[in-house]
């Protein structure tokens, strides 16, 4: 079913060529799975009254959005991820304690926010997090505390070209089941910046010989081809620093012998954290990619 292909403000009988065809069904697709404006004020609203709860017990704490919210790149059914952020608790490298996140759990649930079979305490965590449900308007929430870096770790998403590509590959991944690190996939923040990186470095863009806007289905296949068939993860990693770049894993200490195939990342905001290191499942990503290239050009 392609209920996008539906889509009134598309005159279907214009695109005779298939590369015409591909990018009009790109655009209607990233228009069918955009957020409307309505949607995403459900999602403030909801945002709105957790802040509200968590604050009437913890009055010197705010509560954040980051990730894929905090950009508005999110898929319809997408987390809403949300950090406390408090002087009184505690801070990295120190991790909330259990009890803590089990308060802030019966909080929530006990002020109607959380569905009651959905809370899920996930203490021992790189980053413990409260997991939930809110029994109004079904949103799946990731709470942490103090986190302050996913708040940071915003690459802010500067072009709508640049939206519709990372909207273009998370549904292609969410489709998956391969968007989500703690199973080894690709998260937000470093499909943003494949993204961004695949843009900065694309030669007909940069040499203004194709309009981007116009080619956005033929853009996805080929950023489909670069990480699927050609990028080189043994040796290279992804820099966005200046006009965007790769650097030699091996220079930088962050070639893993055992797991050479890992795709690296330089965090712009910290270029000592590597972005994409827990994506361990990236091979399959990989080989995703690379069967989505020949679907779509056989």
């Amino acid at each position: 079913s392609t209920p996008w292909c539906l889509d009134p403000g598309v005159d279907w009988s214009r695109y005779t060529h298939a590369t015409d065809q591909l990018n009009a069904e790109a655009h209607a697709f990233v228009r069918y799975i955009s957020p409307t404006p309505l949607e995403h004020e459900l999602r403030l609203h909801t945002i709105e009254l957790i802040r509200r709860t968590v604050r009437s017990k913890y009055p010197d704490s705010d509560v954040e959005c980051f990730g894929s919210v905090g950009t508005g790149l999110y898929l319809p059914g997408g987390d809403i991820d949300l950090v406390v952020l408090s002087p009184s608790m505690p801070s990295p490298p120190l991790k909330p304690s259990s009890s803590l996140l089990h308060r802030l759990a019966s909080l929530l649930l006990t002020s109607s926010i959380a569905a009651p079979q959905s809370l899920v305490v996930i203490a021992k965590a790189r980053v413990p997090i409260v997991k939930f449900t809110t029994r109004y308007g079904g949103f799946s929430v990731d709470l942490s505390v103090n986190q302050k870096n996913g708040i940071d770790a915003a690459v802010r998403v500067r072009s709508i070209l640049e939206e519709s590509l990372v909207l273009l590959v998370k549904a292609f991944l969410s489709q998956r089941g391969m968007n989500e690190v703690f199973t080894g996939g690709l998260g937000s923040y470093s499909i943003i910046c494949m993204v961004v990186s695949f843009l900065q470095l694309h030669p007909r863009i940069q040499t203004a010989q194709i309009n981007p806007n116009r080619n956005i289905g033929l853009l996805f296949v080929e950023f489909l081809e670069l990480y699927g068939k050609h990028f080189n993860y043994d040796q290279a990693g992804i820099t966005l620093k200046g006009r965007g770049g790769y650097f030699n894993k091996h220079d930088k200490g962050w070639y893993r012998p055992q797991q050479p195939y890992l795709l690296s990342i330089e965090d712009p905001n910290d270029p000592q954290n590597d972005v994409s290191g827990g994506s361990h499942a990236i091979l399959r990503v990989r080989q995703t990619f690379a069967g989505g290239f020949d679907t779509l050009t056989s």
